[in-house]
């Protein structure tokens, strides 16, 4: 007995057309299709007939009667003319005679009930089976007051074909007529949708077999996170996975966000800024999600909580930002007729506007006039006027805030909207408290407390989370500062994102590449010649730093490593994507980035018939003297600095050589191969291999790394946790910095009525010379007992207040507390630490150029990796901690030390950048033979002999990774001992248990 599916593409097709019809839908027949036209007539007759009849009587006249013929190719030809989506925005004008309005948007306000009755009669229909040209029909096609809006096909996985939405795509690409009215780019549907029973894709613009369909998923995690971090949908237990489609993203009001919020026409450019044409922009479902969260859970919360949006890299984060900009400016109090801000504010950490970014917001605007931007040649100046002008949304420079007289809204009732362009950079020090007490609104005077309470009362209100502002951060690389800052604290207990888009699901759905999926590292020797055998400075610590620069720049070293990069660019890369790829070399510093170049220029002339055609640009900030010669980034290219990346756009240019620039921001999609000769770490690593992950339709792009600095292992831990979800489990905590403040004040140096004193002036908005004397004279009383201690006690106090300093600051921010007698500290020990802070410690003159030879360079391959795929680690830790591979109790100890340092030697080494050295320091001894053999052999007393004697070694092989940190240990012997006998004992025990017969101490 045959038995028949019940479960088939025609039920599929009947569940949506049923399901749109209880969402409101009108459902229509096939055959009141007018497909030259692209419109139900009967629907767009009785909308304007219901919502205009003075102007249905105006045309009525116009056309003697003969009304629908003259409405219906009007309304056709201005749509072909200006594109449906302009048409539905402004309507159509007849001639001056009369402007016909073919939709009525949904009011952002309460307080006019005639414009919520005209919303009201905006229709929503559906027809099935629509025949768009004699022999084509698309299974649904959903209507706007009688205009096609959306076309959808749908594939049923279970109807036995084994087709999906990957044959509804090969159908609207293959077999559908894309110069129809329905289909066509300007004139037709706003979007194409492919859909079957478990994943949906969009088009904008068909174009045949060209066109681009990108997913327009959820997101599901299989472990059942909260937040999805891969692709395609979550289970649904009332229906198909793909039901969110119509019964979410196509209900009425979400139709409108779509029509009136995102859907826009982006403006094509060329190099010199003129238009050259326009494509329509869709939202991604990310940013569809993201948008309305943010704004839902704002008109519930109003300013009361800031907000993180982790989208990865390829997410569309620049639309993300404008979409909410808008939506935010045009956001109303629940229930009241007043805007729920008086202005939004976009801040980037970069020293001008991005164009793109301030390109996006203006074309995003229904009226440019409410945007200004403060792109270059504006000041802070220019920021304050516009901040009390009438735009609603402001782009511009965290920058700018620094130079703002605080508490410039006292008073005003304003209320402000920030969004911050990659959170994860300027966003916890000083500009960010210079964003904050600019837009205060200031606190209610309290008449009980004198001068003094009030101004560090005021002070610290202007410095944290301000109640009149909600700042909402993005970025695809979150620190722990980051997420306690900005992140939502989940049921367990953790900060995480208010939302996610993962890394893993932007390269599952194909928008970004993996960049490590294809490493291949390299390592260079060379043999050291002395001039004299048994010379003993070549022996001392400055010569070994010396040497290992003295390699790194070598004529050998840059040589042998570019052949290597040279070969493999041209024999593997050149020829991609369409003949056209790019390549990065990223160098460790500017005279490698010129030495780089000179030598690749040098090779070039000597094989013109080969490499002729690969020019190469170079890159880096300032004047480098190198061999006697000054060059600068401009001299080398021959035109301004801003124009690289509009030269390296052109087919005259391939390789781009860079030092410290174009590493992060940077988005050229032919740029396929990255040569690294630079150590990397942590954000710095995944932003700069990110360079690379830009998809490059419609080449189907692979990416090339040749890395001769850092190990396969390191650039992975570096990406681990950004792959999935980000976490921060211990924030910083007030009593964190209240045991820092007993130990600051275990020292004797603080006398609480100077302190109060120095407040009291630092309150004076006009300070006379008597005054600031005794500023300084209070200083310097509490400096001079500073000075006056043993150089160890005098270390350890400026780098107990370096570390009060900088708790206190971020905390005052992150989850601001009122303690005035801490507050009057934080602002004498921020003017202290800059009258004790003078510097330690000298360099050395000896040179060692004269005294070695280099000889022998070789490169070789040491690893290869393909395919291998990124595995999550999601926490990260603030300065409590590292997120660099080192236990909290490691890091505080490191912490300690480095502090130390740089007290006493007037150095700024940081423990956050640094511990990722200190790991790799450990694991190269940890990797060394002799280490390990001594580990299996010696008591723990006795291998840390070895470790001392080894550690030289280590550090020179290294020193690259990291060189400030390195040349200081290699400098000081005594800094070294300290800092390896402090983490010895982690190394023994990690090697001890390896082998089987270890003996104990």
């Amino acid at each position: 007995m045959t038995v028949q599916n019940p479960l088939t593409e025609k039920d599929f097709q009947q569940l949506v057309y049923d399901g749109l019809e209880m969402n409101g839908y009108i459902k229509r027949g096939n055959f009141e299709f007018d497909a030259k036209r692209a419109m139900d007539p009967g629907m767009l007759m009785a909308f304007i007939e219901d919502t205009q009849p003075e102007t249905f009587e105006k045309l009525w006249n116009l056309f003697d009667g003969d009304i629908e013929e003259g409405i219906f190719n009007r309304v056709a030809t201005d749509i072909g003319r200006r594109g449906l989506i302009r048409v539905l925005w402004d309507g159509v004008d007849f001639d001056g005679v009369a402007t016909l309005d073919l939709v009525y948007p949904k009011p952002s306000a309460v307080f006019d009930p005639n414009a919520v009755r005209l919303f009201e009669e905006n229709d929503l229909s559906v027809m099935q089976e629509v025949w768009h040209k004699e022999d084509e029909r698309i299974d649904l096609v959903i209507f706007l007051n009688g205009l096609a809006i959306f076309t959808i096909e749908l594939k049923c996985n279970s109807a036995g074909t084994s087709w999906d939405y990957r044959e509804a795509i090969r159908q609207y690409k293959e077999d559908r007529d894309c110069t129809t009215r329905l289909l066509d780019s300007k004139a037709g549907a706003l979007a194409h949708f492919a859909v079957d029973l478990n994943e949906v894709y969009v088009c904008t613009e068909l174009r045949g077999k060209e066109s681009s369909f990108l997913p327009f998923n959820k997101g599901y995690n299989e472990g059942g996170d909260a937040h999805a971090t891969g692709p395609g949908n979550p289970p649904n237990p009332r229906g198909p996975r793909s039901a969110y489609l119509w019964e979410e993203v196509l209900t009425k009001d979400s139709v409108f966000n779509l029509i009136y919020d995102f859907i826009y026409m982006a403006t094509k450019r060329n190099k010199q800024g003129k238009k050259i044409g326009e494509t329509r922009i869709f939202p991604r479902y990310q940013q569809l999600r993201a948008v309305q969260k943010v704004v839902d859970d704002i008109s519930h919360n109003a300013t009361a909580r800031n907000y993180l949006i982790e989208h990865s890299a390829g997410s569309g984060k620049t639309n993300t930002i404008a979409w909410l900009s808008h939506k935010l400016a045009a956001t109303y109090l629940p229930g009241t007729d007043s805007p729920l801000f008086d202005k939004v504010v976009i801040v980037t950490d970069r020293r001008v506007v991005d164009k793109q970014l301030q390109d996006t917001v203006l074309d995003t605007a229904k009226e440019s006039a409410i945007v200004c931007v403060m792109d270059k040649g504006k000041t802070s100046a220019d920021l304050g006027r516009a901040l009390h002008k009438s735009y609603r949304i402001i782009v511009t420079t965290m920058q700018k805030f620094l130079h703002l007289e605080p508490g410039t809204f006292e008073g005003e009732g304003s209320h402000f909207a920030v969004l911050i362009d990659e959170a994860h950079g300027s966003t916890s020090g000083k500009t960010m408290q210079a964003v904050n007490s600019t837009l205060a609104e200031g606190i209610e005077e309290d008449s009980s407390l004198d001068e003094l309470s009030a101004f560090v009362a005021n002070d610290i209100a202007r410095s944290g989370k301000q109640p009149n502002v909600t700042l909402i951060g993005f970025t695809a690389t979150p620190t722990g500062k980051t997420l306690q800052q900005f992140g939502q604290t989940d049921a367990s207990g953790q900060k995480v994102a208010f939302d996610l888009y993962s890394m893993k699901q932007a390269i599952e759905e194909r928008f970004i590449l993996d960049v490590t999926s294809n490493y291949v590292t390299y390592d260079s020797y060379c043999r050291v010649v002395k001039a004299i055998d048994d010379d003993p400075e070549l022996e001392s610590k400055a010569a070994k730093r010396q040497l290992a620069r003295l390699i790194s720049v070598a004529p050998g070293t840059i040589e042998g490593n570019l052949s290597v990069m040279v070969d493999h660019f041209a024999s593997t890369v050149a020829m991609t994507l369409g003949g056209k790829a790019k390549a990065m070399v990223v160098t460790a510093g500017r005279e490698e980035a010129v030495r780089y170049y000179l030598a690749y220029e040098g090779m070039r002339r000597a094989h013109m018939q080969t490499m002729g055609s690969y020019r190469a640009l170079v890159a880096f900030t300032g004047s480098v003297s190198v061999d006697g010669t000054d060059y600068t980034e401009v001299g080398i290219n021959g035109f301004a600095e801003e124009k690289l990346p509009d030269y390296f756009d052109t087919d005259d240019y391939r390789i781009l050589f860079v030092a410290d620039k174009y590493q992060t921001g940077f988005d050229q999609n032919l740029l396929a191969a990255m040569y690294v000769d630079k150590r990397l770490s942590g954000i710095t690593c995944v932003q700069t291999l990110s360079r690379l992950n830009r998809i490059c339709p419609p080449y189907e792009k692979r990416t090339f790394v040749l890395d001769f600095r850092n190990s396969y292992d390191d650039v992975r831990k570096s990406f681990a946790p950004y792959y999935e979800d980000t976490l921060l489990t211990e924030p910083l905590a007030i009593d964190d910095v209240r045991e820092t403040e007993r130990r600051l004040l275990g020292y004797g140096i603080l006398d609480l009525d100077d302190v109060e004193e120095f407040n009291t002036l630092l309150a004076k908005a006009h300070r006379t010379n008597s005054e600031k004397g005794r500023m300084w004279a209070l200083l310097d009383t509490a400096a001079t007992l500073v000075r006056a201690m043993e150089e160890d006690e005098a270390d350890e106090v400026r780098r107990v207040i370096r570390n009060f300093i900088k708790q206190y600051g971020f905390l005052l921010q992150a989850a601001p507390f009122v303690n005035k007698n801490m507050h009057m500290e934080y602002n004498f020990c921020v003017s202290l630490i800059r009258e004790i802070d003078s510097g330690h410690g000298g360099g050395n003159d000896f040179n060692i150029a004269d005294k070695v030879s280099l000889e022998d360079f070789t490169v070789e391959k040491s690893g290869e990796h393909v395919g291998v795929p990124l595995e999550p680690e999601p926490e990260v830790h603030i300065p409590k901690g590292t997120g660099t591979g080192l236990a909290e109790d490691q890091y505080e100890k490191l912490s300690r030390i480095i502090e130390e340092w740089n007290a006493r030697f007037g150095l700024t080494l940081d423990p956050v950048v640094h511990a990722g050295s200190l790991v790799s320091l450990l694991d190269t001894l940890r990797a060394d033979p002799k280490v390990q053999q001594s580990a299996r052999v010696n008591t723990a007393r006795d291998f840390r002999n070895t470790v001392d004697d080894r550690a030289e070694d280590a550090l020179v092989k290294d020193y690259d990774q990291d060189n400030e940190w390195y040349g200081f240990l290699l400098n000081n012997e005594e800094a070294r001992r300290q800092l390896v006998h402090a983490f010895v004992d982690d190394v023994y025990r990690s090697l001890h248990g390896a082998g089987d017969n270890s003996p104990q101490e």
